[in-house]
């Protein structure tokens, strides 16, 4: 598997345990602007997972601008 495609899919199975949101709806589009699910405190516990989960530590501006499947994606795809 890709390296983009495993990102998308752990990120898919911890925005899904997180949330609580079924895996099948989680994707491009999906968003804290388009899941009632995502509030602040979720948005606490998914930026500690992720940097658990990809042995990374993430900028308060960085952690501001994780709203989305696709920026998580793209920043988890960055080198560094």
């Amino acid at each position: 598997m890709p390296p983009q495609q495993a990102i998308e899919l752990r990120v898919r199975e911890l925005l899904s345990q997180v949330t609580g949101e079924p895996i099948e709806v989680i994707g491009p589009g999906f968003s804290q602007a388009t899941a009632a699910s995502w509030t602040s405190l979720i948005h606490l516990m998914l930026v500690s997972q992720i940097e658990r989960e990809f042995a990374t530590t993430l900028t308060n501006d960085e952690i501001r601008d994780l709203t989305s499947f696709e920026r998580i994606v793209d920043r988890l795809a960055r080198p560094g």
